[in-house]
């Protein structure tokens, strides 16, 4: 007859190992259900839905499905899974209705991106000290050892898009401004032209 030290801890894991068993099963038995294996995937970012890494291994980006998704829903459905080891019909559903949406909100983020690609177009010829009115639609603030510099995006009024990097701040976002500056570079970021600027006054 085996003596027991610690009663309580030896029943813990008497209880801990049943529950990994059941989520075991209640894992095989919720794959066999249509969408199932889909919604898992999904959730826990693998095949279709894996994250996407660099040649030397380092992580790059979620995949653009799980990245429209994420919340406190995507999150709650994922630790379901994690404790009991399968979702409910419903869940399983809602899951899988949510994936759609996304993949939906995707198609269209590309749609659109394909159209601004297709409209745009480089303002002036490198070198170029000209007028430009633009109007500011996002301004990233940066660190760097020589201080603060600001990366603006802008759009003239037929929607190109201008950049703006230096210590310069030009004005707020969503303010329209008229600037001189000179053409530095005509450029291109996921087949949208874009032109860069320097010197701006």
């Amino acid at each position: 007859m085996s003596f027991i030290e610690n009663e309580a801890a030896y029943e813990a894991a008497i209880a801990r190992n049943i529950r990994i068993n059941a989520a075991k099963g209640r894992f095989s038995r919720w794959m066999k259900q249509e969408g199932a294996a889909r919604a898992n995937a999904f959730l826990f970012e693998l095949d279709e839905f894996a994250p996407t890494y660099s040649a030397d291994g380092r992580f790059e980006t979620l995949h653009p499905v799980v990245k429209a998704s994420l919340g406190d829903f995507y999150g709650k459905m994922r630790d379901s899974v994690t404790q009991w080891g399968s979702l409910t019909e419903g869940q399983t559903k809602a899951v899988l209705g949510m994936i759609a949406r996304a993949e939906a909100k995707v198609a269209g983020f590309a749609a659109k991106r394909a159209e601004e690609a297709a409209a745009s177009q480089w303002i002036g010829t490198v070198g170029q000290r000209r007028d430009f009115t633009l109007t500011i639609r996002h301004i990233v603030e940066m660190e760097g050892i020589y201080g603060t510099s600001y990366l603006h995006i802008l759009n003239d009024d037929a929607g190109n898009v201008v950049i703006y990097k230096g210590t310069k701040l030009l004005g707020d976002r969503g303010e329209r401004l008229t600037v001189k500056a000179t053409i530095k570079e005509h450029g291109e970021r996921e087949g949208v032209k874009q032109t860069k600027i320097a010197r701006p006054a």
